[in-house]
């Protein structure tokens, strides 16, 4: 299984350095991360961290050398294979990892599936699929998710007033 780590979202400066967003917590893991590819290729590519700019960050691709170069890959998004990320904790999570588990409330009533997770630039977003098949976005934060039990691939929620569907 692959694993996205980011979308590449511009250029920086002559050199072909990238702009990525990421949701990755810990962003100097990415010089880590050696070998990288983009969904379409299975060519795996050299990533270098650069620095933290305004919520994204800046990286460089080893065979990327100009800036025209770099202007092809806005778009796209970089993966990295899930068997070289580091093992988690106890209480840690990949957040793709919790994509189509079930949302309950803390009385036991299902909320809904998660159907994806996004990042608009203000932190995660449970993307939440009702049965009514309406969706809506639940924060990713300590005052709407109240447990994640990986084992039972449930989260508990307690979304704040307005946030569901009715």
């Amino acid at each position: 299984m692959n694993v996205e780590i980011g979308k590449i979202i511009g250029v920086v400066g002559i050199k072909g350095h990238l702009k990525m967003a990421t949701s990755l917590s810990n962003r100097q893991n990415i010089n880590k991360m050696n070998s990288v590819f983009f969904e379409e290729e299975k060519n795996l590519v050299k990533l270098n961290f650069i620095r933290e700019h305004k919520g994204n960050v800046i990286i460089s691709l080893k065979h990327i050398k100009s800036r025209n170069e770099a202007e092809s890959l806005i778009g796209k998004k970089l993966f990295i294979k899930r068997e070289s990320l580091p093992t988690l904790k106890e209480g840690e999570y990949y957040v793709s990892d919790l994509i189509g588990f079930e949302v309950i409330n803390n009385i036991g009533n299902k909320i809904g599936i998660v159907k994806d997770i996004k990042n608009f630039g203000a932190g995660n977003l449970f993307e939440i699929n009702q049965e009514n098949n309406k969706t809506f976005f639940l924060p990713f934060n300590q005052d709407n998710i109240k447990k994640i039990d990986q084992p039972k691939r449930k989260i508990i929620a307690n979304p704040i007033k307005g946030i569901v569907n009715d």
